[in-house]
């Protein structure tokens, strides 16, 4: 017991730190190569804080417990919203969805149609599976890759102010060392979430709960707390874009982990084997990101809190969708 508390401890101390150095690295990226916040922050650091759920849900599927990984897929998203809706809270004089642009929309609605695609890939079972893969996460994994080429080619050009006195071989040694340190702590983080989700699973594998409702509520947790610790050095940062790109995009790429989960289970379509309680997780995480997208999109003034459709919502909704899928166990 006290040894699983230790590598849980330090476990997470590394996930903080190496969570710490993303955030310093993909804002430095995002300079280097002009391709802004919004984008870095939805695709490339949504992709590295998703790494542990991918790693851990492989395990999971490979050893038979599909629903334990959906469901976690599932919850993560559901708790990014909760993430993102908790700081918006936190921050009232800075209010972080109305400081974004209008790019972040973009990636709320992309994580909004694949994970419509993926209930469409519950209800609809086991039709139309070609090679033993869900038409549903065929279809997100290429729904994610228009979006995301989308996302490039609306962004918003940059004029990038060129350090005085530095030169091109500079500037390219500079752009090469924080992709290095970016694909260091990238490794870092997924060892340690890796360590940190067997420590998890051992303290509480004696709850009783299925497996789907453990992923939701209990490992969508820990598997997410790379994504709180980017939002929390983003803004101290004053990075904003790059926080909410995050956790939009990695409601988007969960998605795409599912198309990856399904062809490496082999046993037919993935999302047709997912219980109630998994289904009502998806739906849930459908509600939450579309509340946040209206959150980024509302410019109504005076606030009020009471009527905003972003943080406070979010959070009521998200004690509701665990309630729900409590009671659908």
């Amino acid at each position: 017991m006290w040894g699983t508390l230790v590598v849980f401890s330090l476990s997470a101390a590394f996930v903080v730190l190496a969570g710490w150095e993303l955030t310093r690295r993909a804002e430095k990226l995002a300079e280097h190569t002009g391709l802004g916040h919004a984008w870095i922050g939805a695709i490339l650091l949504a992709g590295a804080t998703s790494l542990p759920e991918l790693s851990v849900d492989l395990i999971a599927v490979r050893s038979g417990t599909a629903n334990f990984a959906t469901g976690d897929l599932f919850g993560s998203c559901m708790f990014n919203m909760l993430v993102l809706a908790v700081a918006d809270l936190l921050t009232p004089q800075v209010r972080i969805l109305t400081r974004v642009i209008i790019d972040q929309a973009m990636a709320g609605v992309l994580a909004i149609i694949v994970l419509a695609l993926a209930a469409l890939g519950i209800v609809t079972a086991s039709q139309l599976a070609p090679f033993g893969v869900g038409w549903a996460t065929v279809l997100i994994g290429l729904a994610y890759l228009w979006g995301a080429w989308l996302l490039h080619a609306t962004r918003r050009a940059r004029v990038l102010p060129v350090p005085v006195g530095a030169t091109p071989g500079q500037m390219r040694f500079g752009l090469w060392q924080d992709a290095a340190r970016f694909a260091a702590a990238t490794l870092v983080l997924v060892l340690a979430a890796r360590l940190l989700i067997g420590a998890a699973t051992e303290l509480v594998e004696q709850t009783g709960v299925t497996t789907g409702f453990f992923g939701i509520i209990v490992l969508a947790v820990v598997t997410s707390l790379p994504e709180i610790v980017v939002s929390i050095a983003g803004i101290r940062a004053g990075s904003y874009d790059l926080v909410v790109g995050n956790l939009l995009g990695s409601n988007a790429f969960n998605m795409v982990i599912l198309f990856i989960l399904d062809v490496v289970d082999g046993g037919g379509p993935l999302l047709a084997h997912a219980e109630p309680s998994v289904l009502v997780g998806n739906l849930f995480a459908v509600v939450l990101t579309a509340l946040v997208v209206l959150g980024t999109l509302s410019q109504a003034e005076p606030r009020h809190r009471l009527l905003d459709p972003g943080a406070l919502p979010v959070v009521l909704a998200y004690g509701l969708g665990l309630a729900i899928s409590y009671r659908m166990m």
